[in-house]
């Protein structure tokens, strides 16, 4: 017996329904892709709660039938008052349908692969100057505290302008160094 399938449905009857029926909406069926909900069984759900057993109890949450039957409700509630039961809810129904093999197939992602880093090497993409522009652009984040796009003052433009060497006699400001 597999991990997958020894421990029995970590959720009611009743939840199940609410958990297809939020799956749905989140990931519908199209362009031949299979609907969340026909993918999160209760063997893709135990999959993900035996990597992430801390999201069980905020999935219940986020499944109560006092929320009602109004998917969309519920998630706007949810995202209002409960974000974390939400995160939960969404991270449990995104994992469980991108690690299906079918799913992957059918996006035509391998899985992870095991790949030979040459760290001495510097990426093509770098040469290019493909990164350029996006240095360029600086900071896309915001500050928390003012909600206002955060500001950095004097940062590289360029990749060669990052990794330069300081000027003799300067500091590159990693412990004085």
């Amino acid at each position: 017996m597999s991990a997958e399938t020894a421990a029995p449905p970590a959720l009611t009857n009743a939840e199940r329904a609410v958990l297809a029926a939020v799956a749905d909406h989140l990931i519908p069926a199209a362009h031949g892709m299979p609907s969340a909900a026909d993918i999160l069984t209760d063997d893709r759900l135990r999959f993900v709660l035996a990597a992430r057993p801390d999201l069980l109890e905020p999935i219940r949450a986020a499944l109560r039938a006092d929320l009602g039957d109004d998917v969309q409700a519920r998630i706007d509630m949810l995202g209002r008052d409960e974000p974390a039961a939400l995160g939960a809810l969404q991270l449990a129904i995104v994992a469980g349908y991108y690690t299906d093999r079918r799913v992957r197939e059918l996006i035509g992602y391998p899985g992870q692969e095991a790949l030979t880093i040459r760290s001495w090497e510097l990426p093509r993409y770098l040469e290019e100057g493909l990164i350029d522009a996006v240095l360029a652009r600086g900071p896309t984040w915001r500050d928390p505290a003012t909600g206002q796009r955060a500001v950095v003052r004097g940062a590289p433009r360029t990749y060669a302008e990052r990794f330069a060497a300081p000027p003799e006699g300067a500091t590159d400001g990693d412990h004085g160094a």
